[in-house]
């Protein structure tokens, strides 16, 4: 059968050259015939598609149509394994192609309908997840990306786990950097916020969030399960920020200075990119901006609310990771706020304590200052206090303890009403007056109050001068007592 080249190229020398028939063959090596018959021919010839080569897999085509239809989403390297005891074994590639083409004849491939997003319409929101250098460590982190499909924007924050707290903060910091609210929000079927699916596109929520997002208010649509192309713009948007910020990986100091950087670098291409009608990001967003609802005065809190009861030490147990309170709630129930970035414990409506977030398992997140009390009384067990231990005190406070137990009868005790200054003071104060008192050789509880006193500005007011009758007496000067003097005085008399 002549080729289409062929047929152009005849027709091209005998119209347009006037080569004759004869000649065109002889030149192109073909038969006369063959050059009349293209020549008589006013449309190009069809090419003809080369037979099916024969493959080793033919004798299992019914096998392998079996198992995709009876499972449509078995991959083509299951399918290698299964075929190993019937066919022995074959190249990934060979199979990959051959299911692909049996796929293709079975099931025929889905078309979409498309779509024009109205501004102030929506927003889609979705996790992701990435690694970034944080510190000296490279670690995974968690992304939430949100985009406005009407506008092309896009929002992302990065978070170190992804719980109900951190898309509950994730979606309200999308809301501030927007600018408003749109009308509805598209998620996916994630347990943070769908507690059950029902029949069709009714979802039973978490009380949490359904608390959440009654408070703004925003609709919700959840999308169907396995149909991520119902939010397909934040589907895309996270290929985008995957290119824009994670690739290559991107070192900060933590996550503040991390999330900064992923914003810094979204706004540096909103100007570049442009949409279908010509309009940048930036341009669109603007337009878009106008056609939002205003973020509400009071904004739920983005957090966890979880009832816990105090341990016998004073610890509250929240997601394998303790936190202290005073000592005085042990035994009692409390509430915990859990949000992204600190827990805060609450007893009767009043916040009792407040910890940065730990996210390692086990770890023990305490505050000293909530155990001195107890600690005034169980002093023996001073040296081995889990909270005194974390606490990174200033290498003065352990001289102090040394001190003490050359001077007083009970040292650990007297060095726990030394640190419970620090309930009144800034610790660094604390630590200051210490010094002093070490320098002058009075290490007393006493010493340290005082001189932490006129440190801040809290001297005793000065005395006024007595009326002498008797000149002889008037006369008469008393030097400044020394403290250490009364420390001496004191070992004398014992």
């Amino acid at each position: 059968m002549i080729r289409m080249s062929q047929w152009a190229e005849i027709r091209a020398m005998h119209v347009v050259d006037g080569v004759p028939k004869k000649e065109v063959a002889r030149r192109l090596h073909l038969d006369v015939k063959t050059v009349r018959r293209a020549l008589a021919a006013c449309t190009p010839p069809l090419s003809r598609a080369a037979p099916p080569r024969p493959s080793r897999l033919d004798a299992h085509r019914g096998a392998i149509e079996a198992w995709l239809l009876d499972e449509p989403r078995i991959s083509a390297k299951r399918i290698r394994r299964l075929l190993e005891p019937l066919a022995g074994r074959m190249s990934e590639r060979t199979v990959r192609h051959y299911v692909a083409g049996v796929r293709g004849r079975l099931f025929s491939r889905e078309a979409f309908v498309h779509r024009t997003a109205i501004p102030g319409d929506t927003m889609e929101a979705d996790f992701f997840e990435s690694w970034a250098a944080l510190g000296s460590e490279a670690r995974k982190v968690r992304v939430f990306e949100a985009t406005l499909p009407a506008s092309n924007v896009y929002f992302a924050k990065a978070y170190p786990v992804e719980r109900l707290e951190c898309l509950l903060d994730g979606i309200a910091c999308a809301f501030r950097y927007f600018g408003g609210l749109t009308r509805r929000a598209v998620l996916d079927n994630t347990s943070m916020a769908v507690s059950r699916v029902l029949p069709g596109r009714d979802r039973e929520e978490t009380q949490a969030f359904h608390a959440f997002r009654g408070a703004y208010p925003i609709d919700v649509d959840f999308c169907a399960p396995a149909k991520g192309n119902e939010k397909g713009a934040v589907e895309n948007g996270v290929k985008y920020v995957r290119g824009a910020v994670f690739r290559p990986m991107p070192r900060a100091e933590d996550f503040e200075a991390l999330n900064a950087y992923i914003l810094k670098e979204l706004d540096a291409d909103l100007d570049a990119r442009r949409l279908d009608d010509g309009r940048t990001a930036r341009e669109a967003w603007a337009q878009e901006r106008t056609h939002l609802r205003p973020l509400p005065a009071h904004a739920p809190e983005t957090c966890r609310r979880l009832a816990r009861v105090a341990d016998k030490f004073g610890h509250v147990h929240v997601d394998r990771v303790s936190y202290s309170v005073p000592i005085r709630f042990a035994y009692k129930p409390v509430w915990v706020k859990a949000f992204h970035d600190r827990i805060e414990i609450a007893v009767d409506g009043d916040v009792v304590a407040t910890h940065a977030k730990s996210f390692g398992e086990g770890e023990k997140v305490l505050d000293a200052r909530h155990v001195l009390s107890l600690l005034e009384r169980k002093h023996r067990a001073a040296a081995e206090s889990t909270a005194i231990r974390q606490w990174g005190l200033d290498p003065v406070f352990f001289e102090l303890r040394s001190a003490l137990c050359g001077t007083t009868r009970r040292p650990d005790q007297e060095w726990v009403r030394v640190l419970r200054l620090s309930e009144e003071h800034p610790l660094a104060e604390v630590a200051a007056a210490i010094a002093e008192a070490l320098a002058q050789g009075s290490p007393r509880l006493e010493t340290i109050r005082l001189l932490l006193r006129r440190r801040l500005g809290a001297d005793a007011p000065a005395l006024l001068a007595v009326p002498v009758a008797r000149e002889d007496l008037a006369s008469i000067t008393v030097a400044e007592p020394h403290l250490c003097d009364y420390d001496r005085l004191g070992e004398a008399i014992a």
